[in-house]
């Protein structure tokens, strides 16, 4: 770990000494390889994207910049660079990105509802989601004793998509015993019991009818 560490940062004094001497373009050549090694740290692969991006715009290759800028968002939609290192600009285009590349889905019911888009679970409800990429999805909403509900969404460049999902309950086969209530049902079949079989005896009454079924 020691000797990784010592490594990245004899990089970013290289890519230092590239940017202050004016070689633009050796600087981004060695930025490109520590983006390309250096696929599972979070940490240095931002630092890295912010320097390239930066690198491109001290080159007046704002379109090439960008580019970069729309590759790092998808990555990390929340980049931001350090206004303590970097000029605003870099925080502008940015911002000026992410209003073309992402939304924002609101949901405020049911509680307790877990969220998919896709296959990904999001979150559970209520639950607000910045920053998703702008396109449709398949939007799943599961909750324990309800059927699922399935709608396909489209999120748009800055937007906000609020739901308010109505799911409908599971039936359990004797859901309607329990709304009718167990005294009920046990004085209908005691009165069958009795007067089944003779005469002068009164005819068996059917059960009743199931009331409909419960909404939430």
């Amino acid at each position: 770990m020691e000797e990784q560490e010592e490594m990245i940062y004899e990089k970013w004094e290289q890519v230092s000494s590239l940017r202050a001497q004016g070689q633009y373009v050796d600087a981004i050549r060695l930025l490109d390889d520590i983006i390309e090694e250096y696929t599972d740290s979070e940490e240095i692969l931002r630092r890295a994207y912010n320097f390239v991006i930066h690198t491109f715009l001290l080159m007046e290759d704002e379109q090439t910049a960008a580019e970069k800028a729309r590759e790092a968002l998808e990555r990390f939609p929340d980049l931001a660079a350090d206004p303590a290192y970097f000029p605003a600009v870099l925080n502008r285009t940015y911002n000026e990105l992410r209003a073309e590349m992402f939304g924002t889905l609101m949901i405020a019911k049911p509680e307790g509802g877990r969220v998919f888009l896709g296959e990904d679970f999001r979150g559970e409800i209520p639950v607000q989601l910045d920053l998703v990429r702008v396109g449709s999805y398949s939007l799943t909403v599961t909750k324990s004793g309800y059927y699922d509900y399935e709608e396909s969404i489209k999120i748009d460049p800055s937007g906000k998509h609020v739901l308010e999902v109505s799911m409908d309950r599971q039936r359990n086969k004797r859901w309607w015993l329990y709304r009718v209530g167990p005294a009920v049902v046990a004085g209908v079949i005691l009165a069958l019991t009795l007067g089944g079989g003779g005469e002068g005896t009164a005819e068996p009454q059917p059960l009743p009818e199931p009331p409909p079924p419960p909404t939430q």
